[in-house]
């Protein structure tokens, strides 16, 4: 089913789109995800999805024969972006961000409390809107199930990413007595930060089309 969903993506033609952003930074040596979702303008129940993913160069070649998960060819095909160092340069999310505000119209940012304390300082002074999203049950469920939906009514147009569909591929679904769902990390074969990234972007997307911003009445509460 997600296959199905591949589609088409130019992020070119998409320049001046309204999107909305999930940012799932993981840990500094891990792999960082940064997810727009662009609602169709002609049908805002539809949905482009342009992925990006960071990791630290010097773990490069030795995540490659460790997972035997094909890294270094990721990396050489601009699919995964190499910060150098033996951690991620944030810096480098800074300004894939500043590049992608040229081109399209950044809403929101949805983002993983977990370490992220200086980032979003950071883009908070550069001007963007972030928004602290749970990952616990409460918020990931909604948007899990809205997931589950739009890929199986085919409203998601991802462009078969290989990074992020390896990762659909890993991800294991938790849920609770009272039927909540939720991506389980630690249960997951591997790794999900593209889906994590994914969900928490589709729910200020699916959210904000349909009862507008109070972030522009009222202003960002920290």
């Amino acid at each position: 089913k997600w296959d199905e969903c591949a589609g088409i993506i130019d992020p070119t033609a998409l320049t001046g789109r309204e999107c909305y952003a999930g940012l799932d930074l993981a840990s500094t040596s891990d792999i960082a995800a940064l997810v727009l979702v662009l609602p169709d303008g002609a049908d805002p129940q539809c949905f482009d999805i342009l992925p990006f993913f960071f990791i630290p160069a010097d773990s490069v070649v030795e995540r490659t024969r460790k997972a035997n998960v094909p890294y270094q060819a990721w990396v050489e095909q601009g699919l995964i972006i190499a910060t150098e160092g033996n951690v991620i340069d944030y810096r480098a999310i800074l300004r894939r961000f500043d590049e992608l505000a040229q081109m399209y119209t950044i809403r929101e940012v949805a983002y993983d409390r977990w370490g992220a304390t200086q980032i979003v300082q950071d883009m908070q002074a550069a001007g963007l809107s972030v928004i602290p999203f749970g990952q616990g049950f409460a918020s990931m469920s909604p948007p899990t199930k809205d997931l589950l939906n739009v890929v199986l009514a085919k409203r998601l147009r991802h462009g078969g990413h290989p990074v992020l569909r390896w990762m659909a591929g890993n991800m294991v679904v938790q849920q609770d007595p009272a039927g909540n769902l939720k991506p389980d990390k630690s249960k997951s074969s591997e790794k999900i930060d593209g889906m994590v990234a994914l969900i928490m972007g589709l729910d200020r997307a699916m959210r904000s089309e349909s009862v507008g911003s109070v972030y522009e009445e009222r202003g960002l509460i920290t």
